[in-house]
């Protein structure tokens, strides 16, 4: 039982402290901590001959455990799901919710010792872990995002059969007088903490995953701000050295000598690296955004009409346009659009000058969705995770500095959006933009595009 606290009490601290301002897990986590209030009123012991103190904690643990521990369970599967998106009656139905509970406490005694009849609590808490369970599988079936319904798959891989377990051991069974089952559930606990590990690690539960690569990317692009500031403050301070310098000689020396036509080199070559230094700082920056109403078709439009020359430059490169919806954005039209024209270039750059790249653009519900999807040689898995990251770079090029997509990923972040990436080696690379809901003013559904682009569908099949 001290295992099963301990793994419980450990799954949801790493849960809540990773991302304690999102709601989903702040109820994953109350979860877990109910669980674990109910295994130490287990080791507390059984009996009234104990101190006093024992028995009110005893009673209090125990009774939180049974109660709040379904009534976490179902208010996790209505917020994770998102069937009731109006704060307001969200906070409603969440007080309603609490109706049971207050009725099992003057029914039932806590002290001297907690005891209640299984039956009646049935009655409200089989309902509530079913509606959770329903809830987080339909949470699932409805997810038209790949990636996003991946996760919430896991997510119920893992949590729907520990919810089973403890309602069938802790309440089903004793109502039908088969009691002691729920000490098996330490097995189970240690079981359901593997699963945990292993998938918050490779793939992710509950955000856990995204959230440390999130962190260890917002680490890096610190110290990279940090070491960049540091770098570029030196350079300027000698470069300027440099240039005060030579400028003297070369002012002493006749220009048609030899030696002034170095100096000149030189000159150029100083000016060459302050203005690297210059694009990495600006890469690097916090960004601020100037933001205004605009069409996201337009601004992807313009973005493509920037590349212009290079595309004719490169005439075996086909860009498709699938837009299902065409949506009013509130943010930061240049930073956005400097964000496609990097996508773009990287999209053409894998596809070597010769394929097909997709540009979709899709409305699910709560975001916005832009998918570049091309045919490029794609990228390996140990590759995958690191190329949003600073100074990482695929490209095996000296004029590449492995900024253009930490800045793209910096722009989704500040406009609190996001970007993912999906890849298979010689198949081709998807990179998802996300926009939130509340940076859209106005959408409209877009059949003209849709019926006309439909069957050009073939990339988006080959990557999912």
């Amino acid at each position: 039982m001290v295992i099963m606290v301990a793994l419980l009490w450990l799954m949801s601290s790493i849960l809540f402290f990773r991302n304690p301002q999102n709601e989903k897990i702040r109820w994953a986590s109350f979860i877990g901590f109910c669980g674990g209030f109910g295994g130490i009123g287990a080791l507390l012991g059984k009996g009234v001959n104990r101190e006093d103190w024992v028995l009110y904690l005893d009673g209090i643990f125990t009774s939180i455990g049974h109660y709040f521990t379904p009534y976490g369970m179902l208010i996790f599967g209505i917020v994770y799901s998102d069937v009731i998106s109006n704060t307001r009656k969200r906070n409603i139905l969440k007080s309603l919710l609490l109706v049971p509970i207050f009725f099992m406490y003057p029914i039932f005694q806590v002290y001297p010792e907690f005891r209640v009849d299984f039956r009646i609590l049935a009655i409200w808490v089989v309902p509530y872990v079913i509606a959770a369970n329903t809830l987080l599988i339909y949470s699932a079936w409805r997810e038209d995002h790949p990636i996003f319904k991946r996760r919430k798959i896991l997510t119920c891989v893992f949590v729907v059969p520990m919810f089973t377990f403890a309602l069938i051991t802790n309440i089903i069974l004793e109502a039908l007088g088969i009691v002691g089952v729920w000490r098996y559930n330490p097995w189970i606990i240690v079981s359901q903490f593997l699963v945990f590990v292993y998938f918050g690690v490779k793939y992710g539960i509950l955000g856990v995953r995204i959230r440390f690569e999130k962190e260890m990317r917002d680490s890096t692009m610190k110290a990279a701000r940090s070491g960049t500031a540091l770098l570029n403050h030196t350079i300027k301070n000698e470069i300027a050295k440099i240039d005060l310098l030579v400028n003297q000689i070369k002012e002493q020396i006749p220009p048609e000598e030899k030696s002034a036509e170095n100096l000149r080199l030189v000159l150029n070559s100083t000016n060459h690296v302050l203005e690297l230094s210059r694009r990495i700082q600006s890469r690097l920056d916090v960004i601020t955004l100037k933001e205004s109403e605009f069409y996201l078709r337009e601004s992807i439009d313009l973005a493509i009409n920037l590349l212009k020359p290079y595309l004719i430059s490169n005439p075996n490169i086909t860009i498709i346009k699938q837009y299902e919806v065409d949506v009013i954005i509130f943010g930061d039209k240049e930073q956005l659009q400097e964000t496609y024209l990097n996508l773009i270039k990287n999209a053409s750059e894998a596809m070597d000058g010769q394929g097909a790249l997709l540009i979709k653009v899709y409305k699910t519900r709560k975001r916005i969705h832009i998918d570049f999807i091309d045919e490029g040689k794609g990228i390996g898995k140990d590759e995958l995770n690191r190329v949003l990251d600073p100074f990482y770079s695929t490209k095996q090029n000296q004029v590449n500095y492995g900024l253009g997509l930490t800045y793209c990923y910096n722009v989704l972040k500040k406009h609190g959006g996001d970007i993912s990436v999906k890849s298979k080696v010689n198949k081709g690379t998807t990179f998802t933009l996300s926009m939130p809901s509340k940076r859209i003013i106005d959408f409209e559904v877009n059949e003209q595009s849709n019926s006309k682009l439909m069957g050009d569908n073939s990339l988006w099949t080959k990557l999912n």
